[in-house]
């Protein structure tokens, strides 16, 4: 079996890395505020090209810590996102709206209250209009605007993943990340009736640190894996366009089901990203009308293996038989 992610191949290379750090946090005591947070932040910012980051418990708490410290009223979000982008803003204290998305998965409305989130990895188009926030969970590897916050999930799944929960928001505003601070409650006093209590351990920051390292190759790995399924799918015209830096690779196909059953019967698995458009979903937010393009978008997205370790005969192998499957299916038709 072809797995949608093994996450192994990049353990291992890191093993005795990470036991080494392990010893050393247990060896000082240090579990919480200690020097691994303070560095992986000031590392994290730099890599984000940004020059301030709050480290915290998990992204759907960087998106409430953030929400709560921008003092963001009413936000709109893409009806296609995971549903913990509109739970966590609504943590914060915003009104969430859901907005419609275009024919490529994005949200229509871009106006100022927007919080675009950059589903897969992908990046915004170049003509779109700078936010306030964003929700960044899926594009590690991105550069914010100036000026703007982005939030980020560490998990274990992502593209740069911790051995457990964890998450972070990165800005350029000193003031905003010191009310941010305060809001996860850094240093055990409640200087913000906002406190939510919300970190990240020593032993996640130190194992994201020395993953850090390796971030750039691996995201190089995901991007020579990505450009072979663009090579070799294109002409189906079911890959999801955008440039992007691929923590999920997602074709659209309107035989999603039978092609993920014949998959899993040729040994490869897959994942759907997601099932369900918001206005489909029971939460936090305002629904006002039918979102035909996010349930359309429900109904066909299929996420492929992507992730470092993935040999380039598999990848041929899922290319190969995914062809397969439509050449059938012309035949049938």
């Amino acid at each position: 079996m072809i797995a949608y992610l093994d996450l192994k191949p990049m353990n291992d290379q890191l093993s005795s890395q990470i036991s080494s750090a392990l010893a050393d946090c247990m060896s000082k005591s240090s579990y919480l505020r200690g020097p691994q947070t303070q560095a992986f932040e000031e590392e994290w910012a730099e890599f984000c090209g940004q020059k301030f980051t709050v480290a915290c418990n998990s992204g759907t708490d960087a998106l409430t810590i953030a929400a709560k410290a921008l003092q963001l009223q009413t936000v709109k979000v893409q009806a296609n996102t995971l549903a913990l982008t509109g739970i966590g803003l609504a943590l914060g204290g915003a009104h969430v709206e859901i907005c419609e998305i275009d024919s490529e998965g994005r949200i229509s409305n871009s106006d100022g209250d927007c919080v675009p989130v950059l589903l897969f990895g992908r990046t915004p188009l170049p003509d779109a209009p700078n936010a306030q926030l964003y929700d960044a969970a899926h594009a590690h590897g991105w550069h914010p605007p100036e000026n703007s916050q982005a939030a980020w999930s560490f998990y274990p799944t992502k593209s740069l993943g911790a051995f457990g929960d964890a998450g972070a928001i990165t800005t350029d505003d000193a003031g905003l990340a010191e009310t941010m601070l305060e809001i996860c409650g850094r240093d055990d006093q409640m200087r913000n009736p906002q406190q939510i209590t919300s970190r990240i351990d020593e032993i996640q920051a130190a194992i994201l640190r020395i993953k850090l390292q390796h971030l750039p190759s691996w995201l190089e790995e995901r991007k020579n894996i990505a450009d072979v399924y663009n090579l070799r799918l294109s002409h189906l015209g079911i890959n999801v366009s955008g440039d992007s830096f691929n923590h999920i690779y997602a074709i659209r196909s309107e035989s999603r089901t039978a092609l993920r059953e014949y998959l899993f019967g040729k040994g490869i698995e897959t994942k759907i990203h997601w099932d369900k458009s918001l206005n489909k979903i029971d939460g936090p937010w305002k629904a006002h009308h039918k979102y035909p393009e996010a349930e359309r978008w429900a109904d066909e997205i299929l996420s492929l293996p992507i992730y470092p370790g993935l040999n380039q005969s598999d990848v041929s192998f899922i290319c190969d038989s995914i062809e397969e499957f439509y050449e059938h299916q012309e035949f049938k038709s």
